[in-house]
């Protein structure tokens, strides 16, 4: 989704990666690029001379970026806060920062950077002197650092972790430098990140999957040897001994390969002595199915983009046994693009409430699936809208999973859990038993309902397009016992489309594909 909502950013969807902005946290890859006069800049090499980076992404047809860049912020910061002896630096400089200013949109061209629509980029102002930071025209680091919109505007520590800083203004930014970690005299090997895939599928009670961990050296002397392990229930399961030699903000990554945890939660410890303890451990958290019986609820607010969210729950053989929202958003998640197709039966509200009750037709594994076309799930407040959120709970109204304040799902979101006695059946079940079938599809001329009904029936049909709109529309009494209707599609255009059928107050939706 493009959302531009009284925001200062702009979407631009690209096509070699997928939408998944780099976390605060995570650490920045290094590159070395060319500016536009000529000289070389490698972010480790700035980072390695203890300056703290501020590295900007934009693009030239960017109007909030533009806005942004005119307003003479990263000049101020510059003068400031910039390397000593370089042009536009004050005599007085804190001699700490060192800023990066990229255009990142493959499809600019580097002579747009003086003769956009918005302006010149490397002079603004044409009264004042050039831009004195680095200015660069480098096709592949939006790509690299997974750019979500434009501008995105990172702080980057000589540690290498990074943080979105955002359009802040001078005192902002530097004071961002205070959250930047220091090392420490003498060695201390850091924990940063748990970089593994532990995961727990269906109704397991473990989870398996790669377990591993990054390691930084936080301290003032070179780090030779040290001893990380895997604890479960104050349990050792696995260990790893490091030994090499990382200088100070060196990285590793530490290996335990595949592992097999029964315990909803565990860690990830630095066990041989240095001088920090403090960041010698990373505790995971697994989440297991949970139990309910003949039924849970399904809850959620709403985003201000309800139409880009399906909701979904699945046996364990793969089979819908209930859903609402978009329908044509089902498996078509993060897309990277906005405006899905319309809802052809009961769209869901943006910011509002929805609690159903889901009854379960047999016993066993299902799966719950909150699907979001566009990839950025429920968080519709970096846009300017409301976030939204979901909850999943038991038959006794207990809470089995929920979907975290801080969690950003790409394209769809799980919650696992075991049904221990089926319920009645709820009406997408009920209606389902009536032997429903739609054939031939796609269809060239003439379909065919098919159904088998219990007592004698009003069956609505409607056709409606991928916009939501009515095409077709027949209304027909039919007996009880096994009845065939035909429907001809004569005035459609080849397409998809979705026939709605009620049947005694029972609805259900079924895709159809016209072929001529």
């Amino acid at each position: 989704m493009k959302h531009i909502l009284l925001v200062l950013a702009v979407i631009f969807s690209f096509s070699t990666s997928s939408f998944a902005q780099l976390p605060d946290g995570s650490i920045a890859p290094d590159f070395t690029t060319t500016d536009v006069n000529g000289n070389t800049h490698r972010l480790y090499d700035y980072l390695d001379a203890g300056y703290t980076v501020i590295l900007d992404i934009s693009a030239t047809w960017c109007g909030p970026c533009w806005n942004y860049h005119v307003g003479g912020t990263f000049e101020q910061i510059w003068e400031a806060h910039g390397p000593a002896g370089q042009p536009g630096v004050s005599p007085n400089t804190t001699d700490d920062v060192m800023i990066l200013w990229f255009e990142g949109d493959p499809g600019t061209a580097l002579s747009e950077l003086e003769n956009s629509n918005l302006g010149n980029w490397l002079q603004p102002d044409p009264n004042e002197d050039p831009v004195h930071f680095p200015i660069i025209n480098d096709d592949a680091i939006a790509d690299m650092y997974d750019l979500p919109y434009w501008p995105i505007i990172y702080t980057i520590c000589p540690s290498r972790v990074l943080s979105e800083s955002g359009q802040a203004s001078l005192a902002q930014h530097y004071a961002n430098l205070d959250d930047c970690p220091e090392a420490v005299e003498g060695t201390n090997a850091s924990l940063i990140s748990y970089d593994g895939n532990l995961s727990v599928s269906g109704c397991e009670s473990s989870g398996s999957g790669n377990v591993s961990v990054t390691v930084q050296n936080l301290g003032t002397e070179s780090l030779t040897a040290f001893t990380v392990e895997v604890i479960e229930n104050g349990q050792t399961v696995a260990t790893q001994d490091f030994n090499g030699s990382l200088n100070v903000y060196e990285l590793t990554t530490i290996d335990f390969g595949n592992l097999t945890i029964s315990s909803a939660e565990y860690e990830i410890v630095i066990t041989s002595t240095d001088d920090n303890a403090a960041d010698n451990v990373i505790t995971q958290s697994l989440s297991f199915a949970g139990e309910t019986s003949q039924s849970v609820t399904v809850s959620i607010l709403t985003d201000s983009y309800a139409s880009e969210t399906y909701l979904e729950i699945t046996d364990e053989n793969g089979n819908v046994v209930w859903s609402e929202g978009n329908e044509s958003v089902a498996n078509n998640y993060a897309t990277g693009s906005e405006n899905p197709p319309a809802d052809p039966t009961t769209p869901l509200t943006n910011n509002t409430q929805y609690d159903w009750n889901v009854n379960l037709p047999t016993t066993g594994c299902f799966t719950l699936t909150v699907g979001d076309y566009y990839g950025d799930g429920l968080f519709a407040a970096q846009w300017g809208g409301a976030d939204g959120n979901w909850t999943l709970k038991d038959n006794n109204g207990m809470l089995i999973d929920q979907m975290s304040s801080e969690e950003i799902f790409e394209g769809s979101d799980d919650a696992n859990f075991e049904n221990d006695q089926a319920g009645q059946p709820s009406s997408i079940e009920a209606i389902e038993s009536l032997a429903l079938n739609i054939y031939p599809n796609p269809i060239a001329k003439v379909a065919t309902i098919e159904l088998s009904l219990n007592e004698n029936s009003t069956v609505n049909m409607q056709i409606v397009n991928v916009l939501g709109e009515l095409v077709s529309s027949e209304v027909y009494s039919l007996n009880a016992g096994n009845n065939k209707v035909n429907f001809n599609v004569n005035n459609l255009e080849s397409g998809f489309y979705f026939v709605n059928l009620n049947i005694n107050g029972l609805t259900t939706t079924k895709k159809i594909t016209v072929s001529k």
